[in-house]
């Protein structure tokens, strides 16, 4: 636990020095509340750091010197954005930015080691981390936003609005040439191509997302490198590391078509027309509530020897995480998360601080020990959630934990009612987000949910192991499937058996459903706007005469492995334990497994949380150690439970909200 214990104390540093930024003072934050005057206090402008301020030395005016920044085009006009504010705010050194694509960013910043930040628009590969140990570089990811990858047509294209990731995925890769392949309506006209160079992370995740899928390999699972040679081996299509000359290009004839980072589209909407996919259009709600399909995270990388041996660095990189959401919607782009923002300032923290209060920290957290504390734990939510949280309580009872911890597995939906309306509970379990109407439903009780994310769970599609005929499906035949629009096996292959098929799901109260439906389902019911009717999708589902519901995952896993023409879905760790009498059906080409998650090929993994309040950390000091202790040791048992685990930037936020909640 000392890992965990130092990355708590980093955050009571860095929330010390954030709110000293903001004028209150650094020593009230870990040991009281502020004063009323601190709390009423109107914050200073992000750089106007006060002279005594622990951040000083951080100044854009405080440091001189060469800041050196390179890498993803999409990245680009946000770095050079945030580099200009520096300069504003009284930095005289110079900041050099250049675009050359993710991938060359990190041969300068990792092989060549010239650059002192890297931008890049997917996250870096092991490859990559290897070639900077090799000269004494340990990068450090800093999320700093979200793009949505956006497919334009030109403005003068008065034919096409929307198109499935298998239909982009065709005409990038040549199988479809010419616009009335894809409607008897469209002009018989050659499709002009234009796409990034393959040294750009945004090939990288266009490849992964939308065309490797098409491409199978032995295992049945997606092959980056022949979707690589496909989208490169199209003849006559244009490639550049440079969006703006991918714009011109498209803007150019009404038959072209090409994708490129949201802020170049935003930038020349005039001239170009965004495409929906999947029936879904790029903007900030699609991209927060994570029904666009093709949105992506954006990071600038850098190095601890570099910000502490360049304080110019340091400075501008501290600069950039704390100005960025303020700026971000103005270049073209959608704010990161809070949790992966906070977890970005974390990390900046612990690079320029060093762990030598390592040792106090140790002694301040004894008093959340297993044995240390007493009394009841009620829990309950998610039957996804159920096996971990069930894992974890058996733990921290044999660690001394004398009290009584309840696991009550009754759907995400459910738990979130018995948190929020009766308030029942001390934790909530849910395998999707809280909604608007449950935090105002805790509201109404006093109550204000923290969400802690604890891991990963790939949403698993099953058949029994008896079905000796079906491997893989597309996302939209399940949606199609759970909906009754395909019934018999036949209609999806005539080589399958002409029999009925039968449904077994998750019931209309389990986040499960709730996230099926969304990812898969509701892309096929388009309200008037042209986006992803959820209300519709949930009727569909639940009107399908025949299937068989339940908030029991055991329920289902039994259905399924009952019939050899039953399918169903529900959470990896159910199919895990019952993968004798089970079989996992790929998504679009796709296993669920480690791997997959990981890269992020899997279509339909999702993330799991616990829920809970400061007040009742703050009354129950046995919630906030089983808390501690949870987010503590999740990932040494998550995947004996079978699900995977969440990003290290995810869960370091998560020990960030535990830390300011018991905190206050």
């Amino acid at each position: 636990m000392s890992k965990t214990v130092r990355s708590f104390l980093f955050v009571v540093v860095a929330m010390s020095l954030l709110l000293a930024a903001c004028g209150a003072p650094a020593t009230e934050v870990a040991i009281e509340a502020p004063t009323e005057a601190a709390a009423t206090e109107v914050p200073a402008e992000p750089t106007a750091v006060p002279a005594e301020d622990p951040m000083a030395m951080y100044a854009p005016d405080a440091v001189t010197g060469d800041v050196i920044t390179a890498g993803s085009s999409t990245v680009f006009p946000l770095s050079e954005r945030m580099s200009e504010l520096f300069q504003q705010e009284g930095y005289t050194g110079n900041i050099t930015v250049d675009s050359i694509g993710s991938g060359a960013g990190f041969e300068r910043f990792c092989v060549a080691g010239e650059s002192d930040v890297a931008n890049a628009s997917r996250a870096i590969k092991d490859s990559e981390v290897e070639a900077c140990a090799a000269i004494g570089r340990e990068p450090i990811e800093f999320r700093v936003g979200t793009d949505s990858l956006t497919v334009v047509v030109s403005a003068e294209n008065d034919f096409v609005t929307a198109l499935s990731k298998e239909q982009l995925g065709k005409i990038f890769t040549g199988q479809i040439t010419t616009w009335n392949e894809i409607d008897a309506a469209y002009p018989a006209e050659a499709i002009l191509v234009y796409g990034p160079g393959a040294d750009s992370g945004t090939f990288d995740f266009f490849n992964e997302s939308v065309v490797a899928p098409l491409y199978l390999n032995a295992d049945g699972k997606a092959d980056v490198a022949a979707g690589e040679e496909a989208i490169l081996g199209l003849e006559g299509a244009q490639f550049s590391e440079d969006d703006n000359v991918l714009v011109q290009g498209v803007e150019g004839s009404p038959y072209a078509i090409g994708y490129f980072g949201f802020a170049y589209f935003s930038e020349n909407s005039g001239a170009l027309k965004a495409i929906a996919v999947e029936g879904v259009e790029p903007n900030q709600t699609t991209v927060d509530d994570g029904t666009y399909p093709i949105s992506r995270p954006l990071f600038i990388y850098s190095d601890a020897k570099i910000l502490i041996e360049k304080p110019q660095v340091a400075a501008f990189i501290y600069f950039y995480l704390s100005n960025v959401n303020d700026n971000i919607v103005d270049v073209g782009y959608f704010p990161a998360p809070e949790a992966d923002l906070t977890a970005s300032m974390d990390a900046w923290m612990s690079a320029t601080s060093g762990e030598a209060m390592a040792p106090a920290a140790d002694e301040a957290m004894a008093m959340y020990a297993p044995d240390a504390v007493t009394g009841d734990v009620i829990t309950a939510g998610s039957s996804t959630v159920f096996p971990l949280s069930e894992r974890m309580s058996e733990l921290f009872q044999q660690e001394g934990y004398t009290g009584n911890i309840t696991v009550d597995s009754i759907g995400s939906g459910a738990g979130f009612e018995r948190f929020c309306v009766a308030g029942e509970s001390d934790v909530a379990n849910a395998s999707r987000a809280i909604k608007d109407s449950e935090v105002e439903a805790c509201a109404a009780i006093g109550r204000e949910p923290i969400e802690f994310r604890v891991g990963t769970d790939a949403l698993t599609v099953v058949v029994s192991a008896e079905n000796d005929f079906v491997t893989a499906l597309s996302k939209e035949q399940l949606g199609k499937i759970f909906t009754g629009q395909i019934t018999t096996w036949n209609e999806i292959d005539a080589a399958y058996p002409a029999e009925a098929i039968l449904v077994y799901g998750p019931g209309a109260d389990s986040g499960t459903f709730d996230y099926f439906n969304e990812a898969v389902v509701a892309p096929l019911y388009l309200n008037a706007d042209g986006k992803a009717d959820v209300a519709a999708g949930e009727e569909a589902i639940l009107g399908l005469e025949g299937a068989q519901f339940s908030e029991d995952d055991n329920v289902l896993v039994q259905g399924v492995e009952g019939s050899p023409y039953a399918i169903g879905y529900f959470g990896f760790a159910y199919f895990s334990e019952n993968s004798g009498a089970l079989k996992a059906v790929a998504v679009e080409g796709v296993e669920p497994n480690q791997t997959t998650v990981d890269d992020g090929s899997y279509p339909i993994s999702r993330p799991l949380f616990i829920y809970s309040d400061a007040k009742i950390l703050s009354e129950k000091p046995q919630v906030a150690a089983f808390l501690y202790f949870y987010l503590s040791n999740v990932n040494d048992n998550i995947v004996d439970v079978g699900y995977f685990p969440a990003p290290e930037a995810d869960l370091t936020a998560s020990m960030d909200a535990w830390m300011s909640a018991t905190s206050k």
